[in-house]
Parts: C-alpha cells; structure tokens; sequence
C-alpha cells in the first residue's frame, strides 16, 4: 500500500477538558453545546464510544474554544463602555443620583441622572424595566402608525429565550431588555412582531413583509445573535 493509500489515522481517546460533560440520550446523532457561562455539554447516542467523542471533539475543538472565547469575554469590552457605565440604546451612559425629585437622560452628554443607585444590580434592573416600559410601547405606536398597522397591546416582558412574540389576537411582548440595543435593533425587533400581525409563521412570505419594512435587517439580526447572549 502507497503512502497515499494510507488511511487517515484517527485520534487516539484522550481526557476532555474538565468544562466539557457528556449526556448519553436516546438520540440518534452526536450533538455540541457550548454555554454563555463556558461549560461544553456533549448530547450523544447512548452507545457512542470514548473514541468517537474524543474524535468528535477534535473536529468541532476550534469551534468550541471561539465559541468560549466570545462568551466569556468581558461584556463591557464587547460593547466599548466602561465597566461602570449603563448601556442603553447600544451606548454608554455616566449614571448620577439625583440629588432632589429631578431624573433625567442627556442623550448628548450621554448622562443618567437617577432616583435610582444604577450600580446596584436589583436597583439597576428596576430602572431598566421602567424605561422599557416608558419607551418600548410608545415606539411600537409610532411604528405601527408609520407602516399601517394595527395592534392590541404591548406587554413588557422578562423572557429568557425570545426578543418579541405577537399572538394571533394581536398581542404584543417586548423583552426589557432591548432598551440595551441600539435602536434600530429595537426596531427591528418591533417590525418583527408587527410583521407577524399579517403572517403568523416564519415563510419566505414573512421575511419579505420585514425586509419591506426594514431593508437593512439582517444587519440587525447580526447585532442582536453577536451581542444578545451578554445583554
């Protein structure tokens, strides 16, 4: 037999990193997760072997670790601000509390003047929560009568794994927490759900009512799929 001729030699069993556990399930193919907090979970068949995950390792391990690399990489970096500014609408802002009754946001200064102590992360939230409610709602309104649509409500909402959903009574949830993207993510997001007001599923049908009324998108999409998982 030729060197050429010579099959490729697979890799030997080896110990996998400790962030990495295996669940054996009644499934029919292997399958890699990798978390926002690092760990690796391995979903395979119940009688794969050692030496088909350590294999199946060694080809997806430069995915894995890039994968890792972004989740773990420090959020504040990620979105250019210093660790102690408040991200709102995509930026940094400088937060101070207010010294009487008196808040405000100065989007050109990029300053938040707050009742709320926004370096405390239950007071943070609350005041995240409040200004989703206070904007997100009247955004939908001014969307919707721009592109003629007509909605039931909007609800404000904490999901862990959706952006928006609108029912088929017309029904509108926003998650808090894009009032953190910018806003054309927002807006897309809201165009997302209104668009569902026509067609209630994800067909080519759909993405054509949200290209119409966002050409741009997919640049939005690419945002929020980069960035969601540190929001």
């Amino acid at each position: 037999m030729s060197e050429q001729e010579q099959p490729q030699q697979q890799p030997a069993a080896m110990k996998l990193p400790d962030y990495i556990s295996i669940e054996r399930r009644r499934v029919k193919w292997a399958r890699v997760q990798v978390h926002p907090d690092g760990e690796v979970k391995i979903i395979t068949p119940q009688r794969f072997s050692m030496r088909r995950l350590t294999q199946l390792y060694h080809e997806k391990q430069h995915w894995i670790e890039a994968k890792r690399a972004h989740f773990l990489s420090d959020p504040a970096e990620l979105f250019g601000i210093d660790p102690r500014e408040i991200l709102l609408f995509g930026r940094g802002y400088r937060a101070e509390i207010a010294s009487d009754d008196a808040a405000a946001i100065d989007h050109q200064q990029r300053l938040i003047i707050s009742n709320y102590d926004l370096q405390d992360t239950e007071q943070q939230l609350a005041w995240y929560i409040n200004q989703a409610k206070a904007y997100l709602p009247n955004r939908t309104q001014q969307l919707a009568n721009q592109w003629g649509f007509v909605y039931n409500r909007v609800s404000i909402r904490a999901q862990k794994t959706r952006w928006g959903s609108c029912s088929s009574l017309g029904n509108i949830s926003l998650n808090w927490k894009l009032i953190k993207t910018p806003v054309s993510v927002s807006d897309y997001i809201i165009a997302h759900e209104l668009a569902h007001i026509r067609v209630m599923n994800h067909s080519p049908l759909f993405w054509d009512q949200v290209e119409q009324l966002l050409p741009e998108y997919n640049k939005a999409r690419l945002w929020i799929r980069k960035h969601g998982v540190f929001l």
